[in-house]
């Protein structure tokens, strides 16, 4: 007896498509942490937002007047919308006609066989995800990275961010890497800190990580964010804000130069097509008609609307802890 396509359509009808997407977002915490708030978007050859930058505050479009004096018009320093070019992600999932020959005749063999399949290949794409996100896209086929919203000397979303001050993001670098800090924690959050709006999430490397629960332990003050910490993922919460680590998150230069990122995911989304939202094509047999495949295509990129909310800590150095921590 072999594994028809009829039959694998009929085992994933029902819990592939959740499988696919649980399996797929339950592997990185920072692709965890944005699920909730992935947008889709209707097509098209641009992901297009209009900007929701902070305007400069001594312009002079609204302001107290005299009965008699006029008002001006807003000149913004940057275009009304920021344009995203969709990039495609695929990953091809396969099963032999060998493997389902090894799994026996009965359907509870079929659909372990299917299930370990898909999860398995979702958590190759998972991974491969979390590179890109932690990478730069640029003008390559990768989409946009964390690399590309703290360089603010190359476009993003095809806004100039030399020429345009209120779509930058805050990159604190140092000539030279420092032990973090209390103080370093706070100045870089309180950066991105306006109102009752704040960073959704801080994420860095074990090794930082480890350093900064050092300090926070010591002065008891070790608190977890409840809904991370259900999903398996550990955190510190730092005036309010949960800090997380990511084995993925690589280090910038050596072993000795590591980041922090304080991240806003009101501004900062992962966007995908409508149509193609981790889409899952039909079962196909192979053009050598020895197994069965299924193509996951997914449409789409990382976008912000305003890079003012996100930080980037730069040049800190896991070995040492400075003196005012």
């Amino acid at each position: 007896m072999s594994l028809n396509i009829g039959e694998l359509e009929g085992f994933t009808k029902d819990w592939g498509p959740s499988m696919v997407s649980d399996t797929f977002f339950n592997q990185h915490v920072l692709l965890k942490s944005m699920e909730s708030v992935r947008q889709t978007y209707p097509g098209g050859d641009f992901i297009r937002l209009p900007l929701n930058v902070r305007g400069d505050r001594n312009d002079q479009t609204g302001r107290a007047l005299g009965y008699t004096e006029s008002f001006d018009f807003p000149k913004l320093e940057v275009g009304d919308v920021a344009r995203f070019e969709p990039k495609m992600e695929v990953q091809v999932i396969v099963i032999w006609d060998y493997e389902v020959a090894k799994n026996g005749a009965s359907d509870v063999q079929y659909a372990d066989l299917v299930q370990n399949r898909i999860s398995w290949y979702m958590k190759l794409m998972a991974d491969r995800k979390s590179r890109y996100l932690y990478g730069r896209g640029g003008n390559t086929t990768r989409p946009n990275g964390l690399i590309d919203v703290f360089d603010n000397t190359a476009k993003f979303g095809q806004i100039d961010r030399t020429k345009a001050p209120t779509y930058r993001s805050f990159h604190l670098t140092s000539s030279t890497t420092r032990g973090i800090s209390r103080a370093l924690l706070s100045d870089s959050l309180i950066d991105v800190w306006d109102g009752a709006k704040k960073p959704d999430i801080g994420i860095t490397t074990p090794r930082i990580w480890s350093k900064i629960h050092s300090i926070l332990m010591r002065d008891e003050r070790y608190v977890q964010n409840a809904a991370l910490a259900n999903a398996g993922f550990t955190n510190i919460v730092f005036m309010g804000v949960p800090i997380v680590f990511d084995k993925e998150r690589p280090a910038k230069v050596s072993a000795s130069n590591h980041s922090l990122d304080w991240l806003n995911f009101d501004h900062l989304r992962d966007y995908a097509c409508e149509g193609f939202d981790m889409r899952r094509h039909p079962w196909t047999r192979m053009p050598q008609n020895t197994g069965q495949y299924q193509v996951i295509v997914n449409f789409g990129n990382f976008c912000s609307d305003n890079l003012r909310y996100e930080c980037r800590l730069d040049d800190l150095d896991p070995n040492q802890l400075t003196a005012a921590a």
